[in-house]
């Protein structure tokens, strides 16, 4: 079966997923964080928050821990794990989240703090910050993207479903999806081309019952009920 990329390009797909989707910055919390312009760590830490929850308690969380300890570098390495944890509840598996954030905190700041996240080439990033337990790659490549605008693509669990479904990948593996989604969409969309896909998957194509009526790109999708 011929994938969406046999029938349309990503820059046309990426036209259509523009006119059909509106992304507000106030529904994801990494645009949230990064649209305070409180620096590169509090956007690290928001997207560390972001982990298997929802925006919405995410935002909560980030907002709460912003207000009650600070999300700044210096806020993190001051505070202790029980403050931390204590203001991020709402976004679930806090005291894990909470070591988490302190121990990336740590990590960042023997590295150079700001400076390194902001300066360093973007794959030392990415080497250094996988380092740290409790960050993966969708954590690192959401950051890098929106902070650094690197030649990452993140998948969450939306892009993957919605890759595997055009025919981009054949397994459900992240550097494959990963590099697949980069390459049909290019580097200077990729940013954006993920927020998109959350909203498309969020929206139409659902892990259960996809709304396949009402996807524009039904036409082209070889998953499509409408094919």
């Amino acid at each position: 079966m011929a994938g969406i990329a046999d029938v349309i390009s990503g820059g046309e797909v990426f036209r259509v997923l523009s006119e059909a989707f509106r992304v507000d910055v106030g529904e994801y919390v990494v645009l949230v964080a990064h649209s305070l312009g409180e620096g590169a760590f509090p956007v690290l830490v928001s997207v560390i928050l972001s982990q298997n929850t929802n925006d919405r308690n995410s935002i909560k969380a980030f907002l709460t821990l912003r207000g009650r300890v600070g999300v700044r570098l210096e806020d993190i390495l001051g505070a202790s794990v029980d403050d931390i944890a204590s203001s991020i509840r709402v976004a679930g598996l806090w005291r894990q989240k909470a070591e988490t954030i302190k121990r990336v905190a740590e990590h960042v700041a023997r590295l150079g703090g700001e400076d390194f996240l902001l300066r360093e080439d973007p794959f030392r990033v990415r080497e250094e910050l996988l380092k740290v337990k409790g960050v993966g790659f969708k954590t690192v490549d959401v950051f890098l993207s929106v902070v650094r605008r690197a030649p990452v693509f993140a998948v969450d669990t939306h892009a993957m479903r919605v890759a595997l479904r055009w025919g981009l990948a054949r397994r459900r593996d992240y550097m494959e999806v990963s590099r697949a989604l980069l390459e049909y969409f290019g580097a200077e969309r990729a940013e954006e081309a993920h927020r998109l896909l959350i909203a498309l998957g969020r929206r139409v194509c659902k892990a259960r019952s996809p709304r396949c009526w009402e996807c524009p790109l039904a036409s082209y999708c070889p998953s499509s009920s409408k094919r």
